[in-house]
C-alpha cells in the first residue's frame, strides 16, 4: 500500500510502522504522529497526512508528508474520503443445519454467474482494438487486456498490482507533465485527462477517466490507449503535401507569371531563349503534378484491379519509353532477358515504376556509357535489375532514398530535377504488389537497382 501511495502522490516524506516498530521511514518519525482513536481514518496537520489500519489483530501506523503546493489540499480531501478497508470482526451466528446445504448452493451459484460474467468480460476486453487498464482507488492495475502486455513489453503477471505511474515511467509525455501529477489529479479531481505518448517508436494517445461504482463508492481509473501511429503518418504526410504545393508547384508557376508580365511590357521583343524559358518552366509544373498524382494512383492501388501480366514485355515497353533520352547522351541499354515471367498485377504501374528506374539511371549516368538491364527467375520471385555506370549514391543518404519528397543532393546540383517523389512512387507500387525493392550503390562506381515479385503462378 505505501508502495501505491508513493508511485501516486510522490511525498516527500512517508513511514510505516507495525505497533511502535518503524518498517520504513523517511524524514518523518513516530514522534511527529498524532493521537489516533479510530482507525480507519484519516487525520491531517499542514503537509502531514496519518492513518492508523488493523490488519489480522496488529495495528499499523502509516504516515505522508505531502508537497507544500496547491495540490496538497486536493490530495488530502480525496484521502478523507478514500476507504482502505478496516477489518471488522463479526461474532458468529448459529445457523439451523437444514439452511447450511441451501447457503451453499445458492452461493455456488453465484459464483458460477460471477465467474462466468467476468469471463464475459474479460474476453470482450481483450478483443478491444485499443488497450485497457482499470486501477483501484489507489492507481493500482487491476486490469489490463492483451494488448497493454504486447506494446509495454511488460509479462501479465507483473503488469497486475503494478502502480500504473510505474508502467508508464520512462516513456515520456508529449505535453512534459508528469505522469504521477497525471494520475493523481484524474484520481483527486475526477477529471479526465488524454495524454500523447510515444512507445517502442509508435504513437499512442492515452485517455484517463475516472470512475466510482455507485454500489461501494470504489474509486478509480479507466485509462483507454489507441494506437495512432498510422493517423500521426497520414498527418505528416499531409504537412508534407502541404509544403510540396506551397513551394515546389508554386515555383515555377511564379517564374511563368513574371515571365509573361516581362512579355506583356515589350510584347515587340521575344525572343527565343524567353520562349524557352517558359516552355522549360511549364515542362517542369507538368512533371511536379504528374508526380504527384502517379503517386496518389499507386497509394489507391488495389489487388481488385490485378490482372494476369507478363514482366518482360512490360520492361520492353518501359526501356523503348526511355530510349530516346538515352540516345541524346550515346548511353547503351542493354536488356538480358528471354524468359517469360507471368505475374498477378497492375502493368500500367509496373511500367511506370520501371520507367522511374531507368530514367534516374540515364539521367545520372555519363554520357557514351552502359545501361544493363535483367530479367531473370529466382525461385517463385520474377526479378528486375537495372545497373548504371553513374555517379553512384552516398551511402549516408541510403536510409532515406524511397521517402517522400526526399532528392539527393547530387541531383539538387545537377540542373533539373523533380519532386523527389519517383523513388517514393517506386516501392508503394512494388509493395502494393507484395514484393521487394533492393539498391547496392558504391560512390562513383554506379548503382543497381533490384525489383522482385511473386509470380502468378510458381509451378509455372
Amino acid at each position: 500500500m505505501l508502495t501505491q501511495f508513493r508511485a501516486l502522490f510522490q511525498p516527500e516524506g512517508w513511514l510505516l510502522a507495525e505497533g511502535d516498530s518503524v518498517i520504513e521511514h523517511r524524514d518523518m518519525s513516530l514522534a511527529e504522529a498524532p493521537p489516533l482513536p479510530h482507525a480507519g481514518r484519516w487525520q491531517h496537520q499542514q503537509q502531514q497526512s496519518w492513518i492508523r489500519l488493523q490488519r489480522g489483530g496488529t495495528s499499523y501506523l502509516l504516515g505522508l508528508s505531502l508537497r507544500n503546493d496547491l495540490s496538497r489540499e486536493v490530495i488530502q480531501r480525496y484521502l478523507q474520503h478514500l476507504t482502505l478497508g478496516n477489518e471488522r470482526h463479526r461474532c458468529p451466528t448459529d445457523r439451523p443445519e437444514k439452511h447450511i446445504s441451501a447457503r451453499v448452493e445458492r452461493v455456488r451459484l453465484a459464483t458460477d454467474r460471477l465467474t462466468r460474467m467476468q469471463s464475459f468480460m474479460r474476453h470482450s476486453f481483450e478483443h478491444m482494438p485499443d488497450g485497457i487498464i482499470v486501477t483501484d482507488q489507489l492507481g493500482a492495475i487491476r486490469f489490463a487486456n492483451q494488448h497493454i502486455e504486447r506494446w509495454f513489453h511488460e509479462p501479465m503477471p507483473s503488469i497486475c498490482g503494478m502502480p500504473l505511474v510505474t508502467l508508464l515511467q520512462g516513456h515520456d509525455p508529449r505535453e512534459g507533465v508528469p505522469w504521477h501529477e497525471t494520475v493523481s489529479e484524474t484520481l483527486t479531481q475526477q477529471e479526465s485527462r488524454t495524454v500523447d505518448l510515444k512507445l517502442h517508436g509508435k504513437d499512442f494517445l492515452i485517455h484517463f477517466a475516472p470512475f466510482e461504482l455507485p454500489e461501494t463508492g470504489q474509486l478509480g481509473i479507466i485509462a483507454n490507449i489507441s494506437d495512432i501511429s498510422e493517423l500521426r503518418e497520414q498527418q505528416r504526410q499531409h504537412r508534407e503535401a502541404i509544403d510540396f504545393i506551397s513551394h515546389d508547384v508554386r515555383s515555377p508557376l511564379v517564374s511563368q507569371l513574371a515571365l509573361i508580365e516581362q512579355l506583356k511590357r515589350d510584347p515587340s521583343h521575344v525572343d527565343e531563349h524567353q520562349i524557352e524559358q517558359l516552355g522549360v518552366l511549364a515542362r517542369r509544373s507538368y512533371q511536379l503534378a504528374e508526380e504527384f498524382v502517379q503517386l496518389a494512383r499507386a497509394e489507391q492501388l488495389t489487388e481488385t484491379r490485378f490482372y494476369d501480366c507478363e514482366l518482360l514485355a512490360i520492361v520492353e515497353n518501359a526501356r523503348d519509353s526511355v530510349c530516346e533520352q538515352a540516345m541524346k547522351k550515346s548511353i547503351n541499354l542493354q536488356l538480358n532477358g528471354t524468359e517469360d515471367l507471368w505475374l498477378r498485377g497492375n502493368a500500367e504501374l509496373l511500367e511506370r515504376a520501371i520507367i522511374n528506374l531507368l530514367t534516374n539511371a540515364v539521367q545520372y549516368s555519363p554520357e557514351h556509357s552502359n545501361i544493363t538491364i535483367e530479367v531473370y527467375r529466382a525461385g517463385h520471385l520474377a526479378c528486375f535489375a537495372v545497373a548504371d555506370e553513374g555517379v553512384g549514391i552516398d551511402p549516408s543518404e541510403l536510409p532515406y532514398l524511397f521517402d517522400r519528397y526526399h532528392r539527393q543532393k547530387s541531383s539538387e546540383l545537377a540542373g533539373p530535377h523533380g519532386a523527389g517523389l519517383g523513388l517514393s512512387f517506386v516501392r508503394t507500387v512494388i509493395e502494393k504488389h507484395h514484393g521487394e525493392i533492393a539498391v547496392d550503390s558504391t560512390p562513383h562506381e554506379g548503382a543497381t537497382f533490384t525489383l522482385k515479385l511473386p509470380m502468378a503462378d510458381p509451378m509455372i
